[in-house]
């Protein structure tokens, strides 16, 4: 090797030529090859050389620096060459993203919660409340701490003051005061969370909270006595100012007055609460009435009732309120299940002004059976057996069809309503009288009732029913309502449409007023599940009269 000094002073090393013992032409071809690899070597450096000066006259940086550095063989590279060539790649991304993010803002994806999407749907929702029966003078200390806990579910509590002995309460107990006493002391320490002070002059003993589909009112049952028309008069606005489905009444003992009865009946009050009793209307009351349950005559329109002492004792002392739509049930849970229960109906109240009456509540007594061919049917006069024209015939069916109104059902079973089967843990709790399936997807149903006079001019008389799947509804023989089911003749084979059961819908009446007679009439219906082995079926209906305003009373059931 050899040194040389470039035109920089940088010293390089040189290979010199080698010659080897061959042959003299191939040593010759082998010089050539040398020669020439190195004269190509030299002219790259000196083009490497010239782009260096080229690049530091222009720019006035000197060689080394990072504006321009030597690569490899030679040759140069600038800064921001690598990210200019992802720059594409980056904006694309940018650019897609922008797409997705604006695809979702503009679709509105569903944020929103269960119960939500239930109001939005018209789906019923159901929920839960807990009224303690508890005896301060009896119960023991942490008697409101051993209710919370053996109900985790509910989040609606209501009873004694006196059950919160000390410090705070807990948030979801609401306390029934008797004005002068426990309630009285302290209540913004113990119950800082009750509204204070919507019924003026009354602090926290007189208040109302809406949880549920119901509004409670805690009365201060000792100034009700004392001046009543203060909150009966609160009681009514407030109830005509944010109407809800079913309205409850707590005190801390019965009103004595009738004053106090025709300003809750005057607000379509549904329930009252007091001590270890409930009344309740008897125009809202659904049969059949809990065995056991002690009822007595009440106020003009109202029943009274007291739960038994030995399931009270036995279940810790607490009644739970469920509701769902129009229908409350009052229940005394035994043995982790719930036993007899008190059903009511809010439709047949009809608001604050009572005008709506339940010729059939809902979760009335139904015979049943489930569908086949041993049970007579005739095709029904004027009826299309294709379904392609509409009914021309009102001929009520004979007594010997099933859903004639003198057929014999006696040895049909009975239970209440809602009857079916689901598959759906919570619309289990829900039915009251299970269904099994069967070969035919196809239950049948009756029912009889009762009306002291005909209808009467101004009268709306309307079928409520929730049913999965498909129905036909009967009147004395005559068919009134089909829906979610095909035209024309159908059997117990004849399969529905899917149709949800927890919607109650409307079938007006005016035009099938005629059917209704003074006496004994008859619902007969069908629901046809959707599949003949179907995991779901579901039935309740209810029949109503409203007085249209300034109408004439007539047709009370």
């Amino acid at each position: 090797m050899t040194d040389e000094m470039t035109d920089h002073g940088v010293r390089r090393r040189r290979a010199p030529v080698r010659t080897a013992n061959v042959p003299e032409a191939e040593g010759s071809a082998r010089a050539e090859g040398l020669l020439y690899s190195d004269l190509t070597e030299a002219a790259g450096r000196e083009v490497s050389l010239m782009s260096q000066r080229h690049a530091e006259r222009s720019s006035g940086h000197p060689a080394g620096q990072a504006f321009v550095r030597e690569g490899k063989g030679g040759g140069t590279s600038r800064p921001g060459t690598g990210a200019r060539r992802f720059l594409p790649v980056t904006l694309l991304f940018l650019l897609l993203f922008g797409g997705l993010a604006g695809a979702l803002l503009w679709s509105r994806p569903p944020v929103t919660g269960r119960a939500e999407l239930a109001a939005a749907s018209g789906e019923e929702r159901s929920w839960q409340a807990v009224y303690s029966l508890a005896d301060l003078g009896t119960s023991a200390p942490g008697e409101l701490e051993r209710l919370v806990a053996q109900s985790p579910d509910v989040l609606f509590f209501a009873g004694p003051a006196g059950l919160a002995r000390s410090g705070a309460a807990p948030r979801t107990f609401f306390p029934v005061g008797d004005g002068a006493g426990a309630a009285g002391q302290q209540p913004e320490v113990r119950f800082p969370h009750i509204p204070e002070e919507q019924l003026a002059g009354y602090g926290r003993t007189a208040y109302s909270v809406d949880y549920g589909q119901a509004r409670f009112w805690f009365l201060n049952a000792a100034k009700l006595a004392e001046e009543p028309q203060v909150q009966l008069g609160w009681l009514q606005r407030t109830a005509a100012e944010n109407p809800q489905p079913h309205r409850i009444v707590l005190l801390a003992e019965e009103p004595a007055a009738p004053q106090a009865w025709q300003g809750f009946t005057a607000a379509g009050v549904e329930l009252v609460l007091a001590g270890g009793r409930l009344w309740a209307p008897a125009a809202a009351v659904q049969a059949p009435q809990p065995e056991a349950w002690r009822s007595a005559p009440g106020p003009a329109g109202w029943a009274a009732w007291t739960p038994p002492p030995g399931e009270k004792q036995e279940t810790g002392g607490y009644l739970l309120l469920e509701g769902r739509g129009p229908r409350l049930s009052v229940s005394l849970p035994a043995g982790g299940s719930l036993g007899a229960a008190l059903g009511l109906d809010a439709a047949a109240l009809g608001g604050p002004a009572p005008l709506e009456r339940a010729a059939v509540p809902v979760g009335a007594q139904w015979r049943y059976r489930p569908g086949g061919s041993d049970l007579p049917a005739v095709v029904p006069e004027g009826l299309d057996p294709a379904g392609e024209h509409p009914s021309a015939g009102r001929t009520p069916l004979p007594a010997a069809d099933w859903r004639g109104a003198g057929f014999d059902a006696a040895g049909w079973a009975a239970g209440q309503a809602p009857l079916g089967r689901s598959r759906d843990a919570v619309r289990q709790r829900g039915i009251a009288t299970a269904l099994p399936a069967g070969p035919s997807p196809a239950y049948y149903f009756r029912h009889a009732f009762q009306l002291d006079v005909p209808p009467k001019e101004g009268q709306e008389w309307t079928l409520r029913a929730a049913y999965e799947d498909g129905i036909i509804v009967y009147l004395n023989g005559v068919e009134v309502a089909r829906d979610s089911i095909r035209d024309g003749l159908v059997d117990d084979r004849t399969l529905g449409v899917p149709h949800s059961g927890v919607i109650y819908e409307s079938f007006p009446l005016e035009e099938y007023l005629e059917l209704l007679i003074q006496g004994t009439n008859t619902l007969a219906v069908e629901v046809h599940g959707s599949h003949p082995d179907t995991p779901e079926l579901w039935f309740d209906l209810s029949l109503t009269v409203r007085e249209r305003p300034g109408a004439g009373g007539g047709g009370a059931p």
